[in-house]
């Protein structure tokens, strides 16, 4: 049951954020609600299961989104995993941990589009990206952020979300 809720969480959320995210940017900048979900997944449930969330996620994006398959699902993954190592060490109840952890979310996987965008050999500036694309989308997810993991901890209060697999006898 708990697998078949993170994949309805996911469908939903590359639908909204592929039919309802373009109509309320600001400036070209959209909330990057997959990263509040990574967050949360990580601070609710730990790894594996966030690892996997920013996996899917991110694949889902660039199979819809992208130009080449794996950039994005590689980047939610990681900080999926990096910060599923957290679960159980900070109060995962606070907003503002969730908060600081999708402005930290949000800014490595910018910095890793913009490392990547460098070696592609794209003459950006870093400080022209940092003021103009990667600190508005922080602004704007971490602004975002709460009424996501608000839903999240509530979903994670019924029992089957917390279930953990056993196998054998």
């Amino acid at each position: 049951m708990k697998g078949w809720v993170i994949c309805g969480i996911l469908l939903g959320n590359i639908i909204i954020q592929s039919s309802l995210f373009p109509f309320i940017q600001i400036y070209g900048v959209q909330p990057d609600s997959l990263a509040v979900l990574v967050v949360s997944f990580a601070l609710l449930a730990g790894n594996p299961t966030s690892a996997v969330v920013g996996f899917f996620g991110g694949l889902l994006q660039d199979i819809l989104y992208g130009q080449s398959i794996g950039i994005c699902a590689l980047q939610y993954m990681l900080a999926g995993y990096i910060i599923g190592l957290v679960y159980g060490k900070v109060f995962a109840d606070k907003m503002i941990v969730c908060m600081f952890f999708v402005a930290l979310t949000v800014l490595l996987r910018d910095v890793l589009v913009f490392i990547q965008m460098f070696f592609a050999g794209l003459d950006v500036s870093m400080y022209n990206i940092f003021f103009t694309v990667i600190l508005p989308e922080i602004v704007y997810t971490v602004a975002v952020t709460p009424l996501i993991y608000y839903l999240m901890r509530r979903l994670y209060k019924y029992r089957f979300m917390n279930r953990r697999w056993h196998f054998g006898s």
